[in-house]
């Protein structure tokens, strides 16, 4: 895993259930969305508005996206079009690899976080083109509220993403003896001498 995803997820190692990283390696060339890959226990859903075939599983021609990659355009040949990920579980964090068709200047990425069908939140980030590289490559990470549902877009024609590295939400019930512990640690403080 890049540095990247470690510092991420090492934030959520206290809390969350578990952590789980899609590379696509284990993919077929080829293979198109829509489709469901499982890591770790955790599912996966690869879709877009142009499937079938919106986006194509394909051997990485990136520096920083390596093996195979999830990229458009797929054999719908469609451009312009977002890619929707559904998870089987709510995450507190996701960070994502990414590349952009750009010839000229890089064009925002975006990740935008749902739960169910309500926004939780969203970002962007603008990739650099690696020396001996042709398109514009960076990364992205969101962490907030809960969400199971994530949607990539760009002003690119085009993108690719690899290494989605995520981590799940904690479960109510450990949050509740997490507050317990604290509330009891504010209570067991020494007595100080007067």
């Amino acid at each position: 895993a890049k540095a990247g995803h470690v510092l991420l997820l090492a934030a959520f190692t206290t809390t969350a259930q578990a952590t789980a990283i899609f590379t696509f390696d284990s993919d077929a060339p080829g293979t198109t969305t829509q489709f469901t890959d499982t890591v770790n226990g955790l599912s996966a859903t690869f879709s877009s508005s142009a499937d079938p075939g919106g986006f194509e599983i394909l051997p990485s021609i990136f520096q920083a996206l390596s093996g195979n990659v999830l990229g458009d355009p797929g054999p719908s040949m469609a451009n312009n079009i977002p890619l929707t990920v559904t998870f089987s579980q709510e995450l507190a964090a996701i960070s994502v690899v990414f590349a952009t068709a750009d010839f000229g200047a890089a064009s925002p990425f975006t990740l935008t976080a749902y739960d169910g069908n309500t926004m939780v939140g969203s970002v962007s980030s603008t990739g650099i083109v690696p020396v001996g590289f042709t398109f514009p490559e960076g990364e992205i990470a969101f962490a907030g509220p809960a969400f199971n549902q994530v949607v990539f877009s760009s002003t690119a024609p085009d993108f690719a993403i690899d290494q989605v590295a995520t981590a799940a939400a904690p479960e109510p019930s450990l949050m509740a003896l997490i507050g317990i512990a604290l509330i009891t640690l504010g209570a067991v403080r020494p007595r100080r001498n007067r």
